[in-house]
């Protein structure tokens, strides 16, 4: 006999049958008592007890008839695979839905069926509730009779006899192939903006309405590291409160796009200009419940704009300065020409003198232009004297500044050799007596009796300081704060403004820091710190100190 046979009787055996057995012999006993004693008293009670019989048994037969037919059509309406089978993995009963796909399979084990295999699945919840009486899931992969893959989800159950007795176990497969295509063609979308997201070349990160920060792409993660649930203030500007005119919090307040420029600081100390945009995130139901900040770096751009406005403004500012030195030049070539015409040697000299003072103011606006118009690379070389640098631009400088009647006077006490940048260290020396002497000559206070200008050197415990001094007009309270702005001069048409730029880059560029002490009708001083070994550090203004010089 085959498994289905053998098992098929113990497994759909059911009390209603076994009622309308009852009943249907309870009724022919009854007849059979009516015609063997048709004189007796009692026939028409029999007569009623074997119609109640008949009705019993007839009612019990149509119950249990309705009752295959319900479950017949409930296991052909249920949307998955259903099976049943026994402790040998026979399969003995299938719905509709599994012969579709499946075959009949009733007499073939459940491996053989689903997968063409010879052994059973590994961790088969079929086996698995066969030893402990228990429901079990797992996942499968299964094959079709057209060849197809098809993922299921397995519940395994037991089936009992009416003895209480496990005979059988019921197989539940649940078709998740579209499911799980679905999921899988999720996972490769979100993996394909994932790799977007990260490849933007710009700071995103994703805010809630805590601000603090959710989600960052790569770039985000690389120079300010991971969010770790911190504000977004803290992440990007180390502050403890929320930034003043916050564009977060606009895009919050009224759901639009916001933008504003911000400057930030990088894990490793850089500072990064950068304009931001936010951009409001919706919920299901229109509500704005996250914003994403894209933030795109102009530090460059910002470099670029500052080195074309200083050759625009330096082009249009030296108007004025470079006609003054023309109609200097012609003044001199005409005192040369006349005095050479009347054979005067002395106005000759003078003459040439004239030519050549303004041959090198010009020399000095194109050299300081050069220098501002493209940032250069500092050439740093090891055991240079501050003070020989010093003495060199003192010497050039002596001259001059005599026959202007000020007094340049040279103290060295900075003989340590240090790591330089000679060229650079000249040219902020250069600037910084030029600028000294020129306070001098623009000093029109007639109280004084002589100006006077000092270089001066020293060693100091962080290293090297440079000082110019001069006994000139000083700086009034309303320009302490420009002195470092592009361009600032009190020279009116004479000055450029270029000088104290040059003197502040080339301090940033060996990592040190310009300080300057003033008062009006006074005079000035500046100081250059420069470290024992240049260090390239980040722009920062230079400190005023309200005392004497």
């Amino acid at each position: 006999m085959d498994p289905v046979q053998r098992h098929r009787p113990r497994l759909f055996l059911r009390r209603p049958t076994a009622l309308g057995l009852y009943a249907a012999a309870a009724a022919l006993t009854g007849l059979a008592a009516v015609a063997l004693s048709a004189r007796v008293s009692g026939l028409l009670l029999g007569l009623a007890i074997a119609l109640l019989m008949l009705i019993a048994g007839a009612a019990a037969l149509q119950f249990y008839t309705r009752s295959a037919r319900r479950r017949t059509q409930w296991h052909s309406v249920m949307p998955c695979y259903l099976s049943i089978q026994d402790r040998d993995l026979h399969i003995i009963e299938t719905n509709e839905l599994f012969r579709r796909d499946f075959g009949d399979g009733r007499g073939h084990k459940c491996h053989d069926v689903y997968k063409s295999a010879d052994e059973p699945c590994p961790d088969c919840p079929v086996l698995a509730t066969f030893a402990d009486g228990k429901i079990h899931t797992s996942r499968e992969t299964v094959l079709t009779n057209d060849g197809r893959e098809a993922q299921v989800v397995v519940t395994s159950a037991p089936q009992y006899d009416e003895h209480g007795e496990m005979v059988g176990v019921v197989e539940m497969s649940t078709n998740i192939t579209e499911l799980v295509q679905l999921q899988e063609e999720l996972e490769r979308t979100r993996t394909k903006y994932r790799k977007l997201f990260d490849l933007v070349p710009g700071y995103i990160s994703v805010q809630d309405r805590d601000y603090n920060v959710v989600e960052t792409n790569e770039l985000c993660r690389r120079d300010f590291g991971e969010p770790d649930g911190r504000c977004c203030y803290t992440y990007y500007k180390k502050r403890d409160e929320l930034c003043p005119g916050c564009i977060v919090r606009e895009t919050f307040a009224d759901g639009q796009v916001h933008h504003s420029e911000e400057v930030v600081e990088t894990l490793d100390g850089r500072t990064v200009d950068l304009i931001v945009y936010s951009m409001p995130i919706h919920d299901r139901n229109g509500d704005v419940t996250q914003v994403m900040e894209v933030a795109t770096d102009i530090t460059e751009v910002k470099h670029l704009q500052s080195e074309l406005t200083v050759i625009g403004r330096a082009v249009a500012g030296m108007a004025h300065r470079i006609k003054n030195i023309l109609m200097g030049l012609e003044g001199g070539l005409f005192v040369v020409d006349t005095a050479m015409q009347g054979g005067d040697q002395e106005r000759v000299a003078q003459g040439w003198e004239m030519v050549g003072r303004n041959v090198d103011r010009v020399s000095n606006i194109v050299k300081d232009l050069l220098y501002c118009s493209k940032r250069r690379e500092a050439s740093f070389q090891d055991d240079i004297v501050v003070d020989e640098i010093a003495r060199e631009v003192h010497e050039l400088f002596q001259e001059r500044s005599a026959s202007d009647g000020i007094e340049l006077v040279f103290e060295a006490a900075a003989p340590t050799p240090r790591r330089l940048d000679p060229d650079g260290i000249h040219s902020l020396l250069t600037n910084l007596v030029t600028n000294a002497i020129d306070a001098c000559r623009f000093d029109f206070d007639e109280s004084k009796e002589d100006h006077r200008v000092v270089i001066r050197c020293t060693t100091t415990d962080t290293g090297t300081a440079i000082e110019v001094e001069d006994n000139g007009a000083g700086i009034s309270d309303a320009d302490t704060l420009r002195v470092f702005e592009d361009f600032f001069s009190t020279k009116g048409t004479e000055g450029t403004g270029l000088g104290l730029l040059i003197i502040h880059r080339v301090a940033e560029e060996h990592g040190g820091r310009v300080n300057y002490r003033t008062q009006v009708g006074k005079g000035t001083c500046f100081t250059v710190d420069l470290p024992v070994e240049p260090v390239p550090a980040q722009h920062s203004p230079a400190t005023p100190a309200a005392s004497d010089p």
